[in-house]
C-alpha cells in the first residue's frame, strides 16, 4: 500500500476516535444537563414545601398571639404585684422578733411603729426591767442582734409608775433592718 492511502487510513482512525469522543463527551454534558435539571426540580419542590411550613405556621402563630398578649399583661402584672409584696412589712413578724430579743426580767412599755422605721428613722423602745442587769442584758441582746444597729441606751431610771414589778425603766434608741419584716 502506497504511504497516501496509509496516512489516510489513520486519520480516517483518528477521525473515527475523535467522533466517539465527541459523542461521549456530548453524552456525558447530556446527563450532566438531565442531573442539573432534576436537581432543580427537586429543590423547587423543597422549597414550595417549605413556604408552605412557613405559611401553615404563621397561621397557627396568629391563632396564638392574642393568648401570648394576655400572658405577656399577666406577667407584667404579677411584676407589678410582686413589687408590692417585697414591700410589704408583717408588723406581726416585726413584734415577734422585737419579743424574741427582749432577756428574761424585761418588758416592753410603749413602742411606736411606723413605715419609716423601715427607711432608717431611729425608733424609740421604753422597756421595765426588774434589775439593773436585766436592763443591760437588754441593750446587749439589741446590739447583737442581726436586726438593730445603732442602738443606744438613751436613759435608765427608777420609775415608780411604770409596770408592778418591773421598777426600772428603759429607754433605748435603734435603728431597724429591713429583715426583721422577713
Amino acid at each position: 500500500m502506497p504511504d497516501e492511502i496509509k496516512k489516510e487510513i489513520r486519520a480516517a482512525r483518528v477521525n473515527v476516535m475523535l467522533a466517539r469522543y465527541i459523542l461521549v463527551i456530548i453524552a456525558a454534558f447530556l446527563f450532566l444537563l438531565m442531573l442539573l435539571g432534576g436537581s432543580y426540580v427537586v429543590l423547587m419542590q423543597t422549597k414550595q414545601s417549605a413556604d408552605l411550613s412557613i405559611d401553615t405556621n404563621d397561621t397557627k402563630a396568629a391563632v396564638y398571639s392574642t393568648t401570648k398578649a394576655q400572658v405577656d399583661a399577666l406577667s407584667a402584672s404579677l411584676s407589678e404585684t410582686r413589687t408590692i409584696l417585697d414591700q410589704e412589712i408583717l408588723y406581726s413578724k416585726v413584734l415577734a422578733n422585737i419579743g424574741q430579743q427582749l432577756p428574761a426580767g424585761t418588758v416592753i412599755g410603749t413602742l411606736n411603729l411606723t413605715s419609716a422605721n423601715f427607711t432608717g428613722t431611729p425608733l424609740t423602745i421604753d422597756a421595765y426591767a426588774k434589775t439593773n442587769d436585766a436592763a443591760v442584758a437588754l441593750r446587749e441582746k439589741f446590739q447583737s442582734s442581726p436586726y438593730f444597729s445603732n442602738v443606744k441606751l438613751e436613759s435608765v431610771s427608777d420609775s415608780s409608775t411604770g409596770i408592778s414589778g418591773y421598777p426600772i425603766k428603759v429607754s433605748l434608741s435603734l435603728v431597724m433592718n429591713r429583715t426583721i419584716a422577713k
